[in-house]
């Protein structure tokens, strides 16, 4: 696809690395990026888990768009719902923290939860997650926009 403007036009396509090297020619620009884009091929983006109850899948848990020079990571989790409020979510996010910031060395994780989940927020915040900052009418559900909360999480302040 293109988009035509009076002085220039947008491409709908993707850099060679020929056009990478002379764009991100210099510290400066690249400092200002993300850094995925300097990922050897195949570095992964996500890790997903299921949660399993009994032999029987309740969940699946993701750790999702991974900066690894910047040590962080994404937490996205669902759970059937005959299975939430029984304490299997927390403890699924407790298991996942663990393992993200001592066999992973991440120092920094994320999550995002909609206003009107307040179990969600419940749990997200009993783990110590501070919520950062909120994006305004973000997501459309049950016939009108929500905000969605985004929360983070430091290694320093999950080891206290």
């Amino acid at each position: 696809m293109k988009i035509e403007g009076s002085k220039i036009t947008l491409n709908q396509r993707t850099l060679n690395q020929e056009e990478k090297k002379t764009l991100y020619s210099s510290n400066k620009e690249i400092d200002t990026m993300s850094e995925v884009w300097r990922y050897p091929k195949g570095t992964p983006t996500k890790i997903v888990f299921t949660i399993e109850k009994e032999g029987k899948t309740i969940g699946e848990l993701k750790m999702k768009n991974f900066r690894w020079f910047n040590r962080k990571a994404e937490l996205a989790m669902i759970l059937i719902p005959e299975e939430q409020r029984k304490g299997y979510g927390t403890e699924a996010l407790r298991m996942i923290i663990d393992y993200a910031f001592k066999d992973m060395n991440l120092h920094r994780l994320e999550g995002e939860v909609i206003e009107y989940n307040e179990a969600s927020k419940k749990i997200i915040e009993s783990l110590g997650f501070k919520e950062e900052g909120r994006l305004r009418e973000a997501k459309y559900s049950k016939g009108k926009y929500w905000d969605i909360l985004r929360y983070g999480l430091l290694a320093s302040e999950y080891e206290k």
